[in-house]
């Protein structure tokens, strides 16, 4: 047995049953991306190779908002919700539209599904959204990221009886990874992964983007999910959609290009598995997504 399964079996053991709180991690040594917005990369190459992006954002930072995929214009309710964009298309409309994001990433799953992997076609979200106080999808009883009209964040599950009257923002995901501080049990599947959690007391956001299905890295479980964003500072914690649309970018204002979007990870948006190095050094393709989630400041 080896001794990834054998960490495995311990958590499942002990999980639900132990108190559990948030590693002290410095985040002061981490790459300040913009005021309030750090990153934090690590490769892992002993035993089962993983990479990981890690963003903390400070909810309290002066001037920062948060935006999500709007609804569409012909909008009905469980049939036509979106308009599937790439992480990086996403922010460049919302830049158009003058909000302009400085970190995005995919958030919530969506139908239908297989579909063209690259194309803008329309979805239906699997649990509640909601952009700039406008219901985009309803609960469907997953856990899911709440900002509140006063700016109070939350993670909590929400049902199709969630009222989202005073709801500014909100993003679900498939279940908790961390609940209340205790990581959740799991299966040992590797894929690529998108973790979204909140501190305890509610002001720092961390976003957490594993590369899988990759010579370079294979991926995570849900598990090992909740276990890294309970390091990073979080108390409670959503497993995303994952896999090909697992996906994290930015905005770098020191690019050469007009067009400064930059992947920050290297996402298998179409699917494949590239476990030979040739092809993991070519292999990055992006997944248009249901909905994503985008971070940026407003000018003081």
């Amino acid at each position: 047995m080896s001794v990834r399964w054998l960490l495995f079996l311990l958590l499942f053991l002990i999980g639900p049953t132990c108190t559990a709180v948030a590693d002290d991690f410095d985040w002061s040594h981490a790459r300040e991306l913009a005021p309030g917005i750090r990153l934090h990369t690590e490769t892992q190459t002993a035993g089962v190779a993983v990479c990981r992006y890690a963003v903390r954002v400070d909810l309290q930072q002066p001037g920062l908002r948060l935006t999500t995929t709007g609804r569409l214009p012909d909008w009905e309710k469980n049939v036509r919700e979106t308009r599937r964009q790439t992480v990086r298309n996403f922010m460049r409309s919302e830049r158009q539209a003058s909000r302009p994001v400085i970190l995005a990433f995919n958030a919530d799953a969506f139908t239908p599904w297989p579909a063209p992997f690259d194309q803008e076609t329309e979805s239906d979200l699997r649990g509640l959204a909601v952009c700039r106080g406008e219901l985009v999808s309803p609960g469907s009883d997953s856990p899911s990221f709440v900002l509140d009209r006063r700016g109070r964040a939350s993670i909590r599950v929400t049902t199709k009886s969630t009222d989202p009257e005073q709801i500014e923002l909100a993003v679900s995901g498939f279940a908790f990874c961390l609940k209340d501080g205790v990581v959740q049990k799991s299966g040992e599947d590797l894929h690529p992964r998108t973790g979204l959690g909140l501190s305890a007391d509610g002001r720092w956001m961390l976003v957490l983007v594993v590369d899988g299905r990759r010579h370079s890295s294979q991926g995570a479980t849900t598990a090992e999910l909740g276990t890294w964003l309970r390091e990073l500072g979080a108390y409670d914690a959503i497993n995303m959609d994952g896999g090909g649309s697992s996906t994290l970018a930015w905005w770098n204002p020191a690019g050469s290009e007009e067009d400064k979007t930059e992947l920050l990870n290297r996402p298998v948006g179409n699917g494949l598995k590239l476990l030979t190095p040739d092809a993991d050094r070519v292999g990055i393709s992006e997944r248009a997504n249901g909905n994503n989630v985008g971070v940026y400041l407003l000018a003081p």
